[in-house]
């Protein structure tokens, strides 16, 4: 039988005429991409824009129309009125990046597969890196500040929410604790209602306090998870009609509620992987990175809450 002899080197071409690096490249920044999309909890959750080329993004921010309702005098004129709008702008933050470089005669010695490996962890730190960035602007909503950028301010948003302290301290058991948690829930939803915040409506918490609120008595009636989730799955889907994600990357005691409304996310460049053989080292250095800037858009649209144990 005839044998073909196929280099498999870096660099060199397969049959199939795509090049074993150009397949590594693909494979490694799928990778990196899935393990970022499963590990970002915030950046889903919040308005987004990309841009082609700049260094800045408007967001725009429209207020309310409060002007009373005018009656109509037959042959009178319509005086039209005005609703105030203002615009945030968000700038682009520097490159961040993650890389790691791959030793060719390391790689060979080992009888293990490291590459997926290091996709794995360079997504998870990407991913985190943009969480805390959008938590830092939810932090900064809810203590009412600006951006510098920001230009008119005055377009009838709601004030920054009024913080909510959970005394979780108070309560022996976790159970009750979850009850806690679950009532001061109800309270946050209260002060959106009531200023009439728009937009879906998400609440992150660590897992701590989602593990407490899982054995609430009032989310859970039985060992059987029903469709908001049981003790069986250690799962709940939503309260007050909010989906309950499980973040890592936000304080033990700190819970958030927010709309997409209360920050802004520009993009320039989404991430990226991009890897090159080196002849003097030897190896492959492979790099991923973005290019996104982060800002407030609404402070009213978060209200943050502090268990106190």
């Amino acid at each position: 039988m005839a044998y073909t002899n196929v280099s498999t080197g870096i660099g060199t071409t397969r049959t199939s005429g795509v090049s074993n690096r150009e397949l590594a490249v693909k494979v490694f920044s799928g990778e990196v991409m899935t393990a970022f999309e499963s590990k970002n909890v915030f950046l889903p959750l919040v308005k987004t824009r990309t841009i082609p080329h700049g260094k800045s993004a408007s967001f725009a921010v429209i207020g309310k129309y409060d002007t009373a309702v005018t009656t109509h005098v037959p042959g009178a004129d319509i005086v039209p009125n005005l609703i105030n709008a203002g615009e945030r702008v968000i700038e682009v933050d520097a490159l961040k990046y993650a890389s790691v470089f791959v030793d060719r005669f390391e790689e060979a010695m080992q009888h293990y597969e490291t590459r997926s490996t290091y996709a794995m962890e360079m997504g998870r730190k990407l991913a985190k890196e943009v969480d805390l960035a959008v938590i830092a602007q939810l932090d900064a909503a809810a203590a009412g500040d600006s951006n510098d950028d920001d230009t008119n301010g005055d377009e009838g948003q709601p004030a920054a929410q009024t913080a909510i302290t959970v005394d979780t301290a108070a309560q022996a058991t976790n159970a009750t604790k979850g009850d806690a948690i679950l009532a001061k829930l109800f309270d946050a939803q209260t002060a959106f209602d009531e200023d009439d915040i728009p937009g879906e409506r998400y609440v992150v918490m660590s897992p701590k306090n989602y593990n407490r609120l899982v054995q609430s008595g009032a989310v859970n009636k039985d060992m059987t998870a029903g469709t908001n989730g049981g003790i069986d799955t250690g799962k709940i889907n939503s309260v007050a009609g909010h989906k309950i994600t499980v973040s890592n990357n936000i304080d033990p005691e700190v819970i958030y509620m927010f709309t997409s409304e209360a920050v802004g996310v520009v993009k320039l460049l989404d991430i990226k992987t991009e890897a090159e053989y080196m002849i003097d080292k030897q190896g492959t250095l492979m790099v991923s990175s973005y290019a996104m800037g982060f800002g407030i858009l609404n402070n009213g649209c978060v209200v943050k809450l502090t268990t106190n144990d």
